[in-house]
Formats: structure tokens, sequence, C-alpha cells
């Protein structure tokens, strides 16, 4: 499998993935800069020119957690669920990361990382407060849930786990915390020091996110 990507959260999931399920993989990280992700080659690959990408058995895929569902199902559904429901479990917990918790940490991403160093301009102060909010709101569930069980999904690890972390990672670029979430925190860490996400860090420059802006 080839990835094609910058070196973001969205491509950490895929590569958390296929370390935690010892696919192979090469990673290409495209230039940023040089406009590599608008070129004909990669329209082919994102229709929107966007990251990451795959090329899998001669077959283009694109969008990080349909990706991860896929490497999951490839590898006779681990770290996804053997039953329809159990999958589901599993799929409710993405989606809930990624449309409630995830949305709200991209903003802060874009307002607090990207626009600063890629833009030159400042973070939109009503942006963050709104996404600091929503996540005040929404933290205390997922917090509920993890004290109740080790995994979002229930008692094993699920890509819903490392979807999730990946998101919540790039609390630690931002104003967002978890220290007023213990179950999140301890959750948090345990998902970190796994072996699996030291060998997807690795393979960005420098062992960090957006060490491109």
């Amino acid at each position: 499998m080839n990835i094609y990507s910058f070196p973001t959260y969205n491509l950490v999931k895929v590569l958390f993935t296929a370390e935690e399920l010892g696919h192979h993989y090469q990673l290409q990280l495209l230039d940023a800069h040089a406009g590599e992700h608008k070129s004909p080659e990669h329209l082919q690959r994102h229709p929107l020119g966007k990251v990451p990408a795959v090329e899998l058995d001669g077959n283009h895929y694109f969008e990080s957690n349909a990706i991860c569902r896929l490497l999951a199902e490839r590898h006779n559904n681990q770290l996804y669920g053997d039953t329809p429901e159990a999958r589901a479990r599993t799929n409710q917990w993405i989606d809930m990361m990624t449309q409630h918790v995830g949305r709200h940490l991209h903003t802060l991403v874009f307002e607090e990382v990207v626009k600063p160093k890629a833009m030159g301009s400042s973070p939109n102060g009503a942006a963050t407060e709104g996404a600091l909010a929503f996540l005040a709101a929404q933290l205390p569930i997922i917090d509920q849930a993890l004290s109740t069980r080790p995994f979002l999904a229930g008692d094993e690890l699920t890509i819903a786990d490392l979807i999730g972390f990946s998101f919540c990672q790039t609390h630690e670029l931002t104003s967002a915390s978890l220290d007023d979430y213990s179950a999140t925190r301890d959750w948090y860490q345990r998902i970190k020091a796994r072996p699996a996400f030291e060998r997807a860090m690795e393979q960005l420059p420098g062992g960090k996110l957006f060490s491109f802006l």
C-alpha cells in the first residue's frame, strides 16, 4: 500500500491502523508548498486534492476513516468487530469522535496552528471560544463512557480508539485540555504508549504533526 499525505492527524490515523494490523505500506510525503496535492497525479487519488489517499492493489481510496475501515476489513475485521452489531458500536464512536469532538478540535488546529504558521494571521477568538465551549459540553460524555470501560467501543481496542486518539492528539498543540477528564486522559495515555503509535510517529519528519507548516 502506498500512502500519500502531509504529516497531519488524519495521516496518523492511517499509519497507526496499519502499524497495529501489521499491514505493509510505503509513505510518500507530498510537498504542500509545491502544490503536489493539487497535481493531476494526486487528483486521480483524491478528487478534491486532499490527503491522505492510498493506492492499494491498483485502486485508489481516500477519506482517512474509510481507509482505516478498509484495512481492518482486509485483516478479518481486526480492530473493527466480528459481528454487524460490534462494528456498529465501533462506527458510532468513530462518528462521535469525528463529527463532534474531532470537529471542534479541528477548528482549534486551524485557528491556533494553521492560521498563525501558514497564513500569518491571528486566531478568530469567537471561533476558538465556540470550539472550546462545545468541547466542554461533549468531553464529559466521552469521559463518562471511558470511566466504565477501557476503550471507546468496549473491552477491546478498535479503530475507533485509533481514530479518536488521532483527533485528541491535537490538543497538545492547542488550547484544548484533557486535564479535567481523568478517564479520557488515562485512555489517551494508554493509547499513546502503544508501540504501534511510536512506529507511526517515526514516519513523520521530526516525529511531529504539521511539520510542513
